[in-house]
């Protein structure tokens, strides 16, 4: 297992490169099983790429924010489902960053094999006790799930009947960590696209959970000096799903120019590919994924430099970044939609390349993070009217 702490970023990304074989090769298990391939897991697993994100103080990477975007678009155009899982494990080891540092060490300290999913939605009931809080909820959408060692879920901390609020009077969010073997995980996720992520429910039922397993999740500070950590859980979370997409229009484009190279539509003398039709469509959604990834990699250079300078990330960068992921995600999905269609017959049935990639990135942006809400959110900002959550 690759352990070092400071990879250069072409080692890094020749690492993820050099995983083709292997999720390309088990990628339709995924797909048939609903999660993602063990074989898949262990090879990301082994190669390091879920501790991208873990600070150095425990053993990770710290990779920076453009590199492993660069990973995620890499691993998504093998596969979609793998990409989407790397994305979800790596945001959930780099939570280690807010944690107390007790509870980070007892999580990832020493530990390479560590594997953290979980999602933020507020569906856990937490009960302060002493020494922490009993925890009881459902979790949807948990990616990667059967595969964890812990899980990270969001949870209100009740007082009473009523939840606790927090510095901003808002519900007092909380993440709170749990090991896999105290959560069941449910057969729920069967779903369009992304079906080999496993995102299935998770249930906890009246378990305790130390003080030093949680942290807030909307106002609580890095507890390591890593300049990555001062980007915030939000963007970082964001900026890695949308990678996703990128990836996964990356693989639409390429699966039909190689169709349109051998085949001649039906009642058609001439090839599809020597259509001047095709070529210009073609062209088009080139442009419209590599203009929407450059603006989406100079935002995330940019608040990269940022941090590095030791600077807060500004409100006017903050707006460009949610605009560079919703941006991004719709880019995505009008360049496969187009080589869907162009596809012709050939490309609707189950298991063609361009079918599966259209399933998964309908699915990847009906998450909230590229929702089409942020175009609202980030319009009201150039009105002076500050930045909204959704």
């Amino acid at each position: 297992m690759m352990t070092s702490t400071e990879r250069t970023k072409e080692a890094v990304l020749n690492t993820a490169r050099s995983l083709q074989a292997v999720i390309e090769g088990h990628r339709d298990e995924s797909e048939r099983e609903r999660r993602l391939s063990p074989a898949i897991v262990a090879a990301m697993r082994e190669a390091g790429l879920f501790n991208s994100w873990v600070p150095r103080e425990l053993g990770g990477d710290e990779v920076d924010l453009p590199t492993f975007l660069e990973v995620v678009e890499a691993i998504s155009a093998m596969d979609g489902a793998a990409g989407w899982v790397l994305a979800n494990v790596t945001g959930n080891n780099m939570q280690a960053a807010f944690l107390p540092q007790a509870g980070a060490r007892e999580i990832l300290g020493g530990d390479q094999a560590a594997l953290s999913v979980g999602a933020i939605a507020p569906k856990g009931h937490a009960v302060p006790v002493a020494g922490g809080y009993r925890l009881t909820g459902q979790w949807p959408l948990v990616s990667g799930a059967h595969h964890a060692t812990w899980l990270g879920m969001g949870s209100l901390v009740f007082d009473g009947d009523a939840p606790r609020l927090g510095v901003h009077g808002m519900p007092d969010l909380k993440i709170m960590c749990v090991p896999a073997a105290e959560c069941e995980v449910l057969d729920t996720w069967y779903a369009a696209g992304l079906r080999g992520t496993g995102s299935t429910d998770i249930a906890v039922r009246d378990v305790f959970v130390p003080e030093q397993r949680t942290f807030s999740a909307f106002t609580g500070q890095p507890q390591v000096p890593g300049a990555l950590y001062q980007v915030g859980i939000l963007a970082l979370f964001s900026c890695a799903l949308t990678a996703v997409g990128l990836g996964i229009a990356r693989a639409a484009i390429d699966a039909f120019v190689e169709l349109a190279k051998g085949k001649t539509p039906t009642l058609s003398q001439a090839g599809l590919g020597g259509r001047p039709t095709v070529h210009a469509e073609v062209a088009h959604a080139e442009a419209r994924l590599q203009s929407a990834r450059a603006y989406f990699f100079e935002v995330a250079r940019e608040m990269m430099a940022v941090v590095e300078a030791g600077e807060a990330i500004p409100e006017d960068l903050e707006a460009r970044r949610q605009l560079a992921c919703v941006n991004s995600a719709a880019s995505c999905e009008e360049a496969v939609d187009s080589m869907f269609k162009l596809g012709g017959s050939t490309a609707i049935y189950s298991g063609h390349r361009l079918e599966r990639c259209l399933r998964d990135i309908h699915t990847a942006n009906q998450h909230l993070v590229v929702s089409p809400v942020w175009w609202e959110k980030t319009g009201q900002y150039y009105f002076g009217l500050g930045l909204g959550m959704p």
